[in-house]
């Protein structure tokens, strides 16, 4: 029993390791040479098993299945996937506040924050396994009295809806069959509207709202009904991959406006959120504008809210006139 305790250790230690390895040759300063970290990578993962259990350096613990891709890329950047997120969160969504994280996938944009900022989160999300790993991972952290769970797609009705699994990008399951090649069916999921959650949980004010659900972002938005206002809601990230120019009309009714993510490399948005952990100020969403040539990654806030006032003023620090 000894042996296998002291073994199970080593194989973590050795993971933690590769993946301080991996990210020093590939961000760190002696890193200045980018060719050769895929090739990397491939090597130290032949040593590591699959089914992990990782702590990333905010303290934050995760379990990850290295054998889907998503979760893979969590492991070797140490949740580091989505910077401009994080920041937003870090930097836009207040303490205590409520968070939902809608098509949550494992949990990580949701965990990132109640670590960072105490929130009381909403997952949802209508993929099985993918649901049991954010309920894993929510018990990993300790955090059951404020993070929920909704196992469900939401959409703009009640019911059921068709749900579709995409067998090449763990990233983009779906509830249309066409978001992808290679799709398995998983057959009919529950599905809710925000409105029926956030009025049988008493969610309000929504504080930020995330939605990446892989082309049902229009209709999740129209779930919202009344609450698709900027009084109620304050901040939404939305993906906008399908149904940009509707979503974007919507939202400017609504009395919204929105903040475009600014394309960059991976390495330089990495570099600004650690340059904001430093106390500088950095930016990276500038005034959306709806043309074939801006990021469909967009924060919305009310056009008459400090968020905007400061978004505002930190895209016009990036970009003056």
């Amino acid at each position: 029993m000894g042996s296998y305790i002291f073994d199970m250790k080593s194989k973590a230690l050795f993971a933690q390791f590769s993946r301080h390895i991996y990210r020093s040759y590939r961000y760190g300063s002696v890193a200045r040479i980018r060719i050769g970290h895929s090739l990397l990578k491939h090597i130290l993962e032949k040593f590591i098993d699959p089914n992990q259990e990782i702590t990333l350096r905010n303290g934050l613990r995760l379990h990850l299945d290295l054998t889907k891709n998503n979760q893979d890329t969590i492991f070797w950047l140490d949740g580091d996937v989505e910077p401009q997120l994080t920041w937003a969160i870090c930097n836009l969504l207040p303490i205590g506040g409520n968070f939902i994280d809608c098509g949550a996938n494992c949990g990580l944009m949701g965990l990132l924050a109640y670590a960072y900022r105490n929130a009381r989160v909403t997952f949802i999300e209508p993929h099985p396994r993918l649901a049991e790993t954010i309920r894993r991972n929510i018990m990993l952290n300790n955090c059951q009295s404020t993070c929920t769970l909704m196992e469900c797609a939401a959409s703009d009705s009640e019911g059921e809806i068709q749900f579709y699994e995409n067998l090449d990008d763990d990233g983009s399951h779906s509830v249309h069959k066409d978001w992808g090649a290679n799709i398995n069916v998983i057959g009919k999921v529950k599905s809710i509207t925000l409105t029926s959650l956030i009025e049988s949980k008493k969610i309000t004010p929504i504080d930020f709202l995330k939605i990446d659900t892989e082309g049902n972002d229009l209709a999740v938005l129209h779930g919202l009904t009344k609450y698709l206002d900027p009084n109620i809601t304050k901040m939404i990230y939305v993906e906008m991959q399908h149904d940009r120019e509707t979503i974007a009309n919507l939202l400017h009714d609504r009395r919204f406006a929105g903040f475009s993510l600014i394309n960059r490399p991976h390495s330089e948005t990495l570099a600004l959120l650690r340059a904001a952990s430093r106390g500088e100020r950095v930016t990276y969403f500038v005034p959306y504008q709806n043309d074939l040539h801006t990021n469909t990654e967009v924060l919305w806030c009310g056009r008459d809210s400090d968020f905007f006032t400061f978004l505002t003023r930190l895209s016009r620090e990036a970009c003056p006139a």
